[in-house]
């Protein structure tokens, strides 16, 4: 009794707080699982970052452990992260330009002036040429070429001034212009394919040529008189075009009326000998008979031509003279 009196009596015992009273071993896996969590969510946002996007106008270079791998185009693609594999993506439609020996301004600024360059006869001009290029071969633009753009503009200047100095300014600012173009784009793309830049060259064209003021009105002289020399040999060539047609056609002309008027004078001659071996003829049949015809046809052919006059001479006391004159 004493003993079970004493039990009720004792007071309830208190719940240990959780983790409290949680053993050393238990607390060690919990730490290991989060742990656990932890890299499987780092390794699965390492390896989903190898996932890259190319875009329609791009393309991309792989490279493991820094050697070129592949290139790849458009798409989703995966390669593994850094630091196995890396990724370049590099635009190939995209068309580029640059100056040739000037800084293009951004924009639509004024071009500022070229390099000064020598012609063959020693005279100074400055040129302003610019250059687009595209991208052929990502891989060889990314590492055989430090800086693309300014290989390609040393390039072309190199070109540039080789062209120039062979020839005369007159050729620089009139008929070689062109040439100048053609000549520049195909050396410095020489060069860019020697040195496998990667780089290919859409154009070269020439935007301005000026010269110094002191000479530069002499050349406009120059180049207005050849204007006018093409103008007026246009001109000449089209007078003579007009000519040269209507004169064969006079000559057509004259030629089928001399011909008509020989015709003619033929067929009148041959007309009169007919008749006069018709008259022969006759006449030896009977001579007085046509002594006497011919001569009265030849009367009624005179006698309408003939005048009639009449002169009073005073009963005829007063002498006349006549005098045969002609009309």
């Amino acid at each position: 009794m004493t003993l079970a009196g004493d039990r009720i009596n004792e007071p309830p015992p208190v719940p240990a707080q959780a983790g409290r009273g949680a053993s050393p071993a238990r607390r060690k896996r919990r730490a290991r699982s989060w742990l656990a969590i932890a890299v499987l969510v780092l390794l699965g946002a390492y390896f989903a970052s190898g996932f890259y996007v190319v875009g329609p106008d791009q393309r991309a270079v792989v490279r493991s452990f820094g050697a070129i791998a592949e290139q790849v185009g458009p798409g989703m693609h995966y390669r593994v992260p850094w630091p196995v594999d890396q990724v370049d993506i590099v635009k190939t439609t995209s068309v580029m330009k640059i100056g040739v020996g000037f800084v293009l301004p951004p924009g639509d600024g004024e071009i500022p002036p070229g390099p000064e360059l020598l012609t063959g006869e020693t005279n100074i001009v400055n040129v302003n040429l610019i250059l687009q290029y595209v991208i052929r071969d990502p891989a060889e633009y990314l590492f055989q070429i430090k800086n693309a753009a300014a290989f390609v503009e040393a390039a072309a200047e190199a070109a540039l001034t080789e062209t120039v100095a062979g020839m005369s300014v007159d050729e620089v600012l009139t008929r070689g212009r062109v040439a100048v173009q053609e000549r520049v784009k195909a050396q410095t793309q020489e060069v860019l394919d020697r040195r496998r830049s990667g780089v290919s060259i859409v154009s070269a064209s020439i935007m301005a040529i000026t010269l110094d003021r002191s000479v530069a009105q002499a050349f406009q002289d120059v180049a207005n008189a050849m204007s006018d020399r093409e103008k007026m040999i246009n001109e000449a060539r089209a007078y003579q075009n007009n000519l040269i047609p209507k004169a064969r056609g006079d000559a057509r002309t004259l030629l089928s009326e001399a011909e008509a008027y020989k015709q003619q004078r033929i067929a009148e001659a041959v007309g009169g000998a007919s008749r006069f071996l018709s008259l022969q003829k006759e006449y030896e049949k009977g001579r007085d008979i046509t002594r006497t015809r011919l001569y009265l046809e030849a009367v009624e052919k005179i006698l309408p031509r003939v005048r009639l006059y009449v002169v009073d001479t005073d009963k005829g006391r007063v002498p006349l003279h006549l005098r045969m004159s002609g009309p």
